[in-house]
């Protein structure tokens, strides 16, 4: 499995370092994925909307990167504080083999104009979504890592009543696209 999300996540070092990077792996950052969005527990190329729970705090996820060993993951998002502040959110997984889960070590959150606080009902609601989340490493072309947001639940978006989120590590940033 470690050389299936290797191999899904792996981009070149020109190619990393054209992304943004609010946070950092402290093992460094070796592999990134960018967000493409949600399914219901299959690979494919049929996306669904956000469920309504993510949709409501108006959460968007941006990328995935991972330490060279593949043992410790970060996953970043945005989305708006209670004072209309644009908060950049990190959470810090770690892997845990024997389970098949990405488990929460710690998060934090980021706005430029130093208002955290407004921050902190959402970031408390993401991290609910990550306490021991499920992941997944796409089969065919080794292109994607999912990560559950919603494990066996009921939900607006997905019969199953499984959400992932889709990184997918041959997205191309939009400032690459222009050149």
């Amino acid at each position: 499995m470690k050389m299936f999300i290797a191999l899904a996540l792996i981009s070149t070092s020109g190619f990393a370092q054209t992304w943004t990077e609010t946070f950092k792996l402290p093992e460094g950052t070796t592999f990134r994925a960018r967000m493409t969005g949600f399914d219901c527990g299959t690979f494919g190329t049929t996306y669904v909307g956000a469920p309504e729970n993510i949709r409501a705090q108006a959460v968007e996820f941006r990328q995935l990167a991972a330490d060279k060993d593949l043992n410790k993951f970060l996953i970043e998002a945005d989305y708006q504080g209670t004072d209309g502040q644009k908060c950049i959110y990190g959470v810090f997984l770690d892997r845990n083999r024997d389970t098949k889960t990405l488990d929460i070590n710690h998060s934090e959150v980021k706005t430029t104009e130093g208002l955290e606080a407004g921050c902190e009902s959402t970031r408390l609601f993401i991290d609910t979504l990550f306490t021991a989340s499920g992941y997944e490493g796409s089969k065919r072309g080794l292109r994607y890592i999912a990560v559950n947001v919603v494990a066996d639940t009921a939900n607006d978006v997905c019969e199953s009543g499984t959400v992932r989120t889709v990184f997918d590590r041959r997205l191309v940033p939009e400032s690459d696209q222009m050149k």
